[in-house]
């Protein structure tokens, strides 16, 4: 009987240090939702219109059917986009797009789903997505891209080129030709 009885005192100690044991080292503590509820807040904006401007003069300015502000990423998303990219020699690119994302940071963008793009001197992109970095004034065309200029036209998987038009570098299945491909 003396035995027994501390056989089951060992048995309980044993058994309560796998209980703390498993709690201490079991997994995560639960996360605080109302903490992570604030910390994640998107913003949605219905047919507004975005727009920067750089030293007193205008870069550009897109009316959408829908933004939204996406916290903790950088970036709004926006949905059915026709705008104005207004460049320093006083010509306008018109865009069109189903879509795009704005960098909140550096305020670059890249437009998708169908982005049409028409320079008011000539000129004209369409593509499945086009991006353009304002800095160094590249924009970068990509999915069944068709380039029609002056007299030529080329159509490519992805084209880089200036918001000029006026130099493009073409790849994936390239074709360029006088006229109307």
């Amino acid at each position: 009987m003396k035995n027994k009885g501390l056989l089951l005192i060992a048995g309980g100690i044993a058994v309560a240090a796998v209980i703390i044991a498993w709690l201490m080292f079991g997994g995560e503590a639960p996360k605080d939702p109302d903490n992570i509820a604030s910390n994640v807040v998107n913003a949605v904006v219905k047919n507004t219109t975005v727009s920067r401007e750089q030293d007193g003069r205008k870069l550009w300015e897109f009316s959408v059917d829908e933004l939204e502000s996406i916290s903790g990423k950088g970036e709004a998303v926006m949905k059915g986009v026709k705008g104005k990219i207004y460049r320093e020699d006083g010509s306008v690119i018109d865009v069109v797009a189903g879509g795009g994302r704005i960098n909140n940071d550096d305020k670059n963008f890249a437009l998708d789903r169908g982005v049409k793009a028409t320079l008011s001197t000539g000129g004209e992109i369409t593509a499945e997505e086009v991006a353009w970095n304002q800095k160094d004034d590249v924009i970068t065309a990509s999915g069944k891209v068709k380039v029609v200029k002056d007299e030529h036209t080329a159509l490519a998987d992805k084209i880089i080129t200036s918001s000029k038009f006026d130099h493009f570098k073409l790849s994936g299945h390239a074709e360029v030709q006088k006229g109307e491909l």
